[in-house]
């Protein structure tokens, strides 16, 4: 899937584009209370950024079916010890409490010997390790090392669930189609031919075609800033995770 350069993304950002965030999603992920809306929260956590634990488990040497039953215990433990209540985002950004929390846990045996004893398979994983795998392999650079196969699976998660939104935004509007002529754009902004194309598959005027490229990309844009704002402390940091997941 072809995105915008995340250089591209990153130098749009404004501080004032943003209202403040305190990881509202990991707030409500740690909460105690049994609602409906922190297991959401908790399970579209673990949904999001699994791939993330698995390739670095896979990169740390793990055979894939150990770094499946690892990654369902890790996010077993870190729910039974409610470890997300422990996130502070003015203690670093989400991705780093999440390695550091998985290192600590491979260096614990007992630890992950109790996390598996509760019960890993009560982790809701919306996903497919055969994917996530076939992905591993694919993409995995033999010179990255873990703690770097984790940072590049963390900004692929990021990309994708700005482009899923943005998918879903077409499409609860009844604009699929729309959607699968401009997505082409998000890599190459086109030229005055693919604007003359463009505009008779989707029944618009050449001229309305280049701004409605432009709406696009911005709006995928502003999609992968508030993902990013999701995961660190507040907007100052949005840059400096980009500079550090996409350098």
């Amino acid at each position: 899937m072809s995105h915008l350069a995340p250089d591209d993304v990153a130098s749009s950002h404004n501080e004032e584009d943003f209202t403040e965030t305190r990881w509202t999603q990991v707030a409500l992920a740690g909460s105690e209370d049994g609602s409906a809306a922190a297991r959401d929260a908790l399970e579209q956590l673990c949904a999001r950024y699994w791939p993330s634990i698995y390739s670095y488990l896979r990169r740390r040497g793990k055979a894939p079916v150990e770094a499946e039953d690892l990654t369902q215990a890790f996010l077993a433990d870190l729910i039974a010890k409610q470890a997300f209540s422990r996130a502070d985002p003015s203690k670093g950004r989400f991705r780093n409490f999440l390695l550091g929390a998985l290192r600590r846990f491979l260096v614990d045996g007992q630890r992950r010997t109790d996390a598996e004893k509760r019960g890993r398979n009560k982790v809701v994983l919306v996903g497919d390790f055969v994917e996530v795998e076939r992905e591993y392999s694919e993409e995995a650079e033999p010179a990255l090392g873990p703690d770097e196969v984790f940072d590049r699976r963390w900004a692929a998660t990021i990309l994708q669930a700005a482009y899923s939104e943005l998918q879903a935004e077409f499409s609860r509007a009844g604009k699929e189609a729309r959607f699968r002529e401009l997505s082409r754009f998000l890599s190459d902004p086109g030229n005055g031919a693919d604007y003359e194309v463009l505009a008779g598959k989707l029944g618009m005027s050449s001229r309305a075609v280049p701004a409605a490229v432009c709406r696009f990309r911005d709006r995928y844009r502003e999609l992968v800033r508030q993902t990013v704002l999701a995961t660190v402390a507040g907007a100052e940091q949005v840059n400096r995770e980009f500079e550090d997941l996409f350098r």
